[in-house]
C-alpha cells in the first residue's frame, strides 16, 4: 500500500501536469481565437467536414501549443517510474546494461559464437525491439490511463499517445548509451554508420507515434487489445532474427520475414550499429514509407473518432 507521502508526490505530480495544461490550453484558445469552455466548436461538429490536411495540420499546431504541458508530463512519467528507487534514473542505463551481459554469454554460447562481437549483435537487434516492443505495449493504455485530464481538460487527443512515445524514446536513448559501453568494455570499435542512428531513430518514432495512436485509439473501444497485443508481440519477438543469425534461416523463412514491417526497422539499426554498412535505397524505403504509412494511418482513425473519444471513457 502506498504511504501518505508517496500519494501527496503523485497528487502533486499531478496538479503539476493538470497545470500544465491548463496554461497550454489558455495559450491556445487566446491564439486561435476559440471559446475556453471544452472548445465546443470541436464538439458542435465545426470540423465535420474538415480536410484531413486540414486535421492533419490543426493536430500539428494543438500539440505545438501544448509542447511545454507535454514536456512536464514526460518528465513526471519518468520521475515517478523511478522515484522509490535508490539509484533513481541509473536504472535506465544499468538495466539493459546488465540484461545484455547475461544475455551475451547465454546465446553467445548456444549459438557457438565469439563472445566480444555476438554481444553487439544480438544488442543491436533487442535494443530496438524492445523499444518498438514497450512503445506499443504501454500506448494501447494512454488514452484510458489518463481519461481524468481528458474529462477535466480540453487537450489533443493525440497528446497522450505521443507523450507515451516520448517517455519511451527517453529510455531507448538511456539503453543505446549502454550499448556503446558494451562495446568501450568488449574492447569493439564504433562503427562510423553509427553516425545514422539519429536518422533511424527518427524513422521509429514516427512509425511509432502512428502505431501508438492506432493502439491507443482502438483499446477505447475494444479493452481486451491490450492483453492481446502483450502476447503477440512476445510470440513475436522469437519469429524474428533479433536473437539468431539470419544465415540460420532457410530462404523460404527468411523471405517470410520480409513481409513483417518490423523486421525492416531491425535491419536498419544492425546495418548501422553492428555490420557497418551503409543501407541501400530499399533498406531506408521501405521502414520510412511503413513509418509514415503508420502515422497517416493513426491520423485517420483519430479524425474518425476524435469526438466520440471521450465519451467511450
Amino acid at each position: 500500500m502506498a504511504s501518505v507521502q508517496e500519494k501527496t508526490i503523485v497528487r502533486q505530480t499531478d496538479e503539476q501536469v493538470q497545470a500544465a495544461l491548463l496554461q497550454a490550453d489558455s495559450a491556445a484558445v487566446s491564439t486561435q481565437h476559440m471559446p475556453a469552455e471544452g472548445h465546443p466548436e470541436v464538439e458542435s461538429g465545426d470540423y465535420e467536414h474538415e480536410s484531413f490536411f486540414a486535421f492533419a495540420l490543426r493536430t500539428y499546431e494543438e500539440l505545438r501549443q501544448f509542447k511545454f504541458a507535454l514536456f512536464t508530463f514526460v518528465m513526471n512519467t519518468l520521475s515517478r517510474r523511478y522515484r522509490r528507487s535508490v539509484l533513481g534514473f541509473a536504472w535506465s542505463l544499468l538495466n539493459p546494461l546488465l540484461t545484455m551481459v547475461v544475455m551475451s554469454v547465454v546465446f553467445a554460447s548456444l549459438f557457438k559464437r565469439d563472445l566480444h562481437h555476438f554481444s553487439m549483435f544480438i544488442f543491436s537487434g533487442v535494443l530496438p525491439w524492445q523499444f518498438i516492443q514497450t512503445t506499443i505495449t504501454s500506448s494501447t493504455q494512454s488514452i484510458l490511463a489518463n481519461e481524468t485530464f481528458l474529462k477535466k481538460l480540453y487537450n489533443p487527443r493525440a497528446f497522450f499517445p505521443l507523450a507515451n512515445v516520448c517517455v519511451e524514446a527517453f529510455n531507448f536513448a538511456f539503453s543505446l548509451a549502454s550499448l556503446f559501453i558494451l562495446a568501450a568494455i568488449f574492447g569493439l570499435s564504433v562503427k562510423a554508420t553509427s553516425l545514422l542512428l539519429p536518422i533511424v531513430i527518427g524513422i521509429t518514432c514516427i512509425f511509432l507515434c502512428g502505431a501508438s495512436l492506432i493502439m491507443a485509439i482502438a483499446t477505447v473501444y475494444f479493452r481486451d487489445l491490450a492483453h492481446i497485443t502483450t502476447v503477440v508481440l512476445s510470440v513475436m519477438f522469437y519469429m524474428m532474427p533479433v536473437m539468431y543469425p539470419p544465415d540460420k534461416l532457410s530462404p523460404k523463412l527468411l523471405l517470410f520475414f520480409q513481409f513483417n514491417p518490423f523486421y525492416h526497422i531491425i535491419r536498419l539499426y544492425r546495418q548501422v550499429i553492428y555490420e557497418g554498412v551503409l543501407p541501400g535505397v530499399v533498406d531506408w524505403l521501405i521502414p520510412t514509407l511503413t513509418a509514415f504509412g503508420a502515422l497517416l494511418i493513426g491520423l485517420y482513425l483519430l479524425k474518425r473518432t476524435e469526438r466520440d473519444l471521450v465519451f467511450r471513457l
